[in-house]
């Protein structure tokens, strides 16, 4: 049987390696010397560029904020100046608005005021002669009349008379009449109307 000594051989490979492990480590080192050098100098470079890109920054917010109060403050001094005038514009609007009002108010009575001469009119054209009234009533636009007559036939033709005038009259109803003595009493009621 043949004896073959692998531990011997082991061992002198291990110690071949040992010896260039250190030679390299000593290259290495010797090699790097330069390179350690220069990173502290480059991460004090970036740390420098990165603060002052922060101060810069930090500059132009500081101008715009300035700016932006500086802005501020002229707007309030002129909100101030202006107002008095605002004041008056409000004082003008309200007075206009006050105007408006009693003008439609004025507007308001004066159509007012032209319809019951209207309706008048209107009511005496359809007026026979011997027809006269003793009372009028107004409930809103109902209007009852109360009179007396020679004949019934004046009567009924005061009621066709205010059927024809459906601009100004509406629902004319047929009259209640009493003769009494020589006159006819009546009553009739219709609803007035506001022409378009």
């Amino acid at each position: 049987m043949i004896k073959i000594n692998l531990l011997g051989d082991t061992l002198a490979q291990v110690a071949g390696k040992r010896s260039e492990k250190a030679d390299v480590t000593q290259v290495y080192a010797q090699g790097d010397g330069p390179a350690r050098a220069s990173l502290p100098i480059a991460g004090i470079v970036v740390g420098v560029l990165i603060a002052s890109f922060g101060l810069v920054y930090y500059l132009i917010l500081d101008r715009d904020l300035r700016q932006a109060q500086d802005k501020t403050v002229k707007l309030e001094q002129e909100k101030q100046s202006l107002s008095k005038y605002i004041a008056l514009e409000k004082t003008f609007r309200e007075q206009k608005e006050a105007i408006q009002k009693k003008k439609e108010i004025m507007m308001g009575l004066k159509n007012a005021q032209e319809l019951p001469v209207h309706l008048l009119e209107e009511l005496a054209n359809a007026l026979p002669d011997d027809v006269w009234f003793k009372e009028v009533n107004q409930k809103g636009l109902g209007l009852t009349i109360k009179g007396e007559s020679s004949s019934f036939e004046a009567i009924n033709l005061f009621r066709n008379k205010l059927i024809e005038q459906p601009k100004w009259f509406g629902n004319v109803n047929s009259p209640t009449a009493n003769k009494k003595g020589g006159v006819v009493e009546f009553t009739i009621s219709f609803d007035l109307k506001k022409p378009a």
